[in-house]
């Protein structure tokens, strides 16, 4: 479906902070969010991931990163920004990382042209429910971001709709002498 937002939490709930994105997932909704725009808890679907992939337009993927930053620290990244990051380290926290799974998306035709990243830097991926104190405080801020991605989106597409429909009018008017 054209214009469709897919939101996707991911991660692991019984390894600590690597649930922060399934627990934004959670928050996500019980928001009362645009039409068009879907949140799912992605878990450890890893591959499985593609199948979500297919009908978005613009993909928010949220997941605990290691980055090396503070923990609690929360980045926003495109595909390409990961890449330039180098180093060869897993950006990721799973076995297999999101980066696999964007690149078999566009490698089978079915990875939207417009994806973010939002990572969360972990304190502790350990065995436990409970998010680290800096992560479960970072979690207004991601939202924060999210809200901001879904509706700078939709008011680019009512501009872009706006304008056209001003293009047709104007188009089809007929001076009257």
């Amino acid at each position: 479906m054209a214009g469709k937002t897919l939101i996707i939490g991911v991660g692991n709930l019984l390894l600590k902070d690597e649930g922060v994105g399934i627990h934004v997932a959670q928050e996500l909704q019980r928001k009362d969010l645009p039409a068009g725009v879907e949140v799912f808890d992605g878990g450890v679907a890893g591959i499985g991931l593609l199948d979500f992939f297919r009908e978005a337009s613009k993909l928010l993927l949220i997941d605990a990163a290691e980055m090396n930053l503070k923990p609690g620290t929360v980045v926003r990244f495109t595909p390409e920004n990961v890449k330039d990051l180098g180093g060869g380290g897993k950006f990721s926290t799973h076995d297999v990382g999101l980066l696999e799974v964007l690149e078999l998306a566009k490698a089978l035709g079915h990875c939207p042209e417009d994806v973010v990243i939002i990572g969360i830097q972990p304190k502790e991926i350990s065995w436990g429910t409970d998010l680290s104190l800096e992560v479960q405080a970072s979690i207004p801020q991601v939202m924060e971001m999210v809200l901001k991605e879904i509706s700078s989106n939709f008011i680019a597409t009512e501009v872009t709709e706006a304008t056209e429909n001003n293009k047709m009018n104007k188009e089809g008017e007929t001076s009257t002498p």
